[in-house]
């Protein structure tokens, strides 16, 4: 083989490895942009189940805010499509482009999804004297359907709460642990008047409930309640 021949078979070798060299780089960035294209899709389709969600409750959004996101999904799932089939020799700056503005709708997007969520989220929570119900249980009386009641909506309001987008049915969920709480603290209270429980609960003290507590409404509360002969008088 002469020198010439020599040189021109290195030449194509290095031709070779360096179109292959090229073609390795540019099968990476399809397959990172494949994968970066899958999680917008996937983030589009949740957020849009949030607006829908949020909307059921009466969340302001622009009208056109869905329709947007739906056509958004779309156009993304038909690049997801054709990425495989992309040349090698495919400048990838229209693609890049594509992509960093569908990012910028999502980012928006999730702005106004999580902002209306945290909002109906927020909505005031009735407060239950969970004090009252464990101590109403050490002096036997039953509230163990209410103390399950109030575990039971605190859990939904502590998943929710942990959610940063609402999924189908968290509105319903919501509203649902709220009426919840809601009636068991009027549960407590037809049991239970604020009188009364001041003086079931400061019994449990280390100090007691003085003994002018004890008035005749009280003592007919507590023999209502069944639990009269668990008090009795400590002289000091």
């Amino acid at each position: 083989m002469t020198l010439i021949e020599q040189v021109q078979r290195l030449r194509v070798a290095a031709v070779a490895a360096h179109d292959q060299d090229k073609i390795n780089r540019r099968t990476g960035e399809l397959a990172g942009q494949a994968e970066n294209v899958e999680t917008l899709i996937e983030t589009v389709q949740r957020l849009s189940r949030g607006v829908a969600e949020l909307r059921a409750a009466h969340a302001a959004f622009d009208a056109d805010l869905g329709p947007q996101a739906a056509q958004l999904a779309a156009d993304l799932r038909v690049l997801a499509e054709t990425l495989p089939s992309q040349d090698a020799d495919t400048p990838p700056q229209a693609l890049k482009a594509h992509l960093k503005a569908a990012d910028g709708f999502v980012k928006g997007l999730r702005k106004s999804v999580e902002q209306a969520w945290t909002a109906e989220r927020n909505r005031e929570v009735p407060v239950i004297n969970e004090d009252l119900v464990a101590t109403l249980s050490k002096s036997g009386i039953d509230v163990e359907e209410v103390r399950i009641k109030i575990e039971k909506a605190h859990g939904v309001l502590n998943v929710l709460k942990n959610r940063a987008v609402p999924e189908p049915g968290d509105i319903a969920r919501l509203a649902a642990a709220l009426e919840s709480l809601q009636a068991c603290g009027k549960q407590i209270t037809a049991l239970v008047d604020p009188v009364l429980a001041r003086v079931i609960t400061g019994a449990q003290e280390a100090n007691g409930t003085p003994l002018n507590s004890f008035t005749p409404e009280v003592l007919a509360g507590l023999s209502r309640l069944g639990i009269l002969d668990r008090f009795w008088v400590r002289l000091r």
